[in-house]
């Protein structure tokens, strides 16, 4: 045993020293909502002025105005003018190439039987904007209303908007009482999606170091002082605290940003900006940031979910997880001699992990449903899909209980396993062995 800890000493202290760990570590979280800034910004925001072409050949929202001596919608309240939008109507089809030379962003074509089909081209010269076409589109489809109101003429249009109705649907549980399901699914793909990057992230890295130490024939000195197995075992168990340190590290920095935030508010620096959103008046000195937060519908969900079991799930199922697809990558790595001969045992391996990724994903619709309650019993699926139900709260104690105790006997058997590959693998050069290979190596009794 003490041969084990001093492998997963190295293995974990040689990680953590690394300047990559300790520059991701801390900037990691930054540069995660960043780019996911940037993202929404890049497919959002957009600074080009637009002129959009209306074709209308059958007149369906546009009429022709003598005095102008030009094609004007007929709902100009349906196309507002905007600094950065300018609408303009025709019957006439441009060409492509007088559509190119003119200073034309975008044309909408509107055919006959627009009523019936509900469909537009919309032709552009560079891709809009995902706002830009929103708005196009929303514009157009308030001027069809009009228009189909109109012809129906059975009621007018102001008339017709105060009788139109638009539902929200709150899902109510009867049992819970609460209408944050479809919210508590997402905060469980979120650990989902955590578990399931820092699963194939962390058991790549035991996978290169098995390489790494196979290749330069380190390996063939250490174990002449150390068992292949706890050689094994150190590295899979020096790694996994690795990673289990930089998510308690993101873990401290939230905790920590969320309890700056809180002084600030209370401090009354936020208050004019934070707390008008409903009475309009400027909220009281010293108001408490948690109150607030339970205020806010979008926000008071995380309040009240049940953080200790969803924190010590995710802790359990990384762990078993962890254990299972990290003894697999380790076996690779002891079979091949570099990466590039990985990939003819990594299919297997990357398969079930994807397919519970794809599983958690579908468990987020219907967390309660057939599919996300079998695949959260199966090893293979159950750090990501049970991850779901426990932050839905959908969950039984026994479920979670025969759910946790398949999981750690199916990773001590594929640890036993692997170890068994591992011990003969790792000695071997210049050759890759063949499926019924590593068979005979994992029933062969030693």
């Amino acid at each position: 045993m003490n041969k084990i800890g001093l492998v997963i000493q190295r293995e974990y202290l040689s990680r953590v020293k690394k300047k990559s760990f300790i520059i991701m570590t801390l900037l990691g979280p930054l540069l995660f909502a960043g780019l996911m800034g940037v993202g929404i910004f890049a497919a959002v925001a957009d600074s080009t002025e637009h002129k959009v072409l209306v074709v209308d050949k059958p007149g369906a929202i546009s009429v022709y105005n003598e005095q102008l001596g030009a094609q004007v919608p007929a709902c100009p309240d349906c196309f507002p003018e905007r600094d950065d939008m300018l609408y303009r109507f025709t019957s006439e089809q441009l060409s492509d190439s007088a559509f190119m030379q003119s200073d034309y962003t975008m044309m909408i074509e509107l055919y006959e039987g627009l009523y019936q089909h509900k469909n537009v081209n919309l032709y552009y010269k560079k891709i809009p904007s995902v706002m830009a076409s929103s708005r196009v589109e929303s514009d157009l489809e308030s001027a069809v209303e009009r228009a189909k109101v109109k012809q129906e003429g059975l009621i007018d249009y102001e008339s017709y908007k105060r009788l139109k109705v638009n539902l929200a649907v709150n899902k109510v549980s009867i049992e819970k009482g609460d209408t944050f399901q479809e919210g508590r699914a997402g905060v469980g793909m979120f650990f989902a999606v955590i578990i399931f990057f820092f699963i194939f992230m962390f058991g790549a890295y035991v996978m290169r170091g098995v390489i790494e130490e196979k290749t330069s024939r380190i390996v063939e000195v250490i174990i002449s002082s150390v068992r292949p197995i706890e050689l094994m075992m150190g590295k899979i168990i020096g790694v996994g605290l690795v990673a289990i340190t930089q998510v308690a590290i993101w873990v401290t920095f939230s905790l920590l940003i969320f309890f700056v935030a809180g002084l600030v508010f209370e401090a009354g620096l936020l208050n004019d900006t934070l707390a008008l959103q409903q009475t309009g008046a400027a909220a009281p000195a010293n108001a408490d940031f948690e109150t607030y937060l339970a205020q806010q519908d979008g926000i008071s969900l995380l309040i009240e979910m049940n953080w200790p079991l969803v924190i010590g799930m995710f802790v359990i199922y990384f762990i078993g997880g962890y254990l299972i697809y990290a003894s697999l990558f380790a076996a690779i790595g002891a079979v091949v001699d570099n990466e590039t001969d990985t990939q003819q045992y990594m299919t297997p391996v990357m398969m079930p992990l994807f397919f519970s990724y794809l599983v958690a994903i579908m468990s987020v619709n219907n967390p309660e449903g057939l599919t996300a309650q079998v695949f959260s019993f199966i090893p293979l699926t159950s750090p990501t899909t049970m991850m779901v139900r426990v932050a839905v709260g959908s969950v039984q104690i026994w479920e979670l209980v025969v759910s946790v105790i398949l999981l750690f006997g199916t990773s001590y058997l594929l640890v036993w396993l692997a170890a068994k590959i591992y011990r003969t693998g790792i000695l071997m050069y210049g050759k890759r062995p063949s499926y019924k290979e590593l068979w005979k190596w994992m029933i062969y009794r030693s």
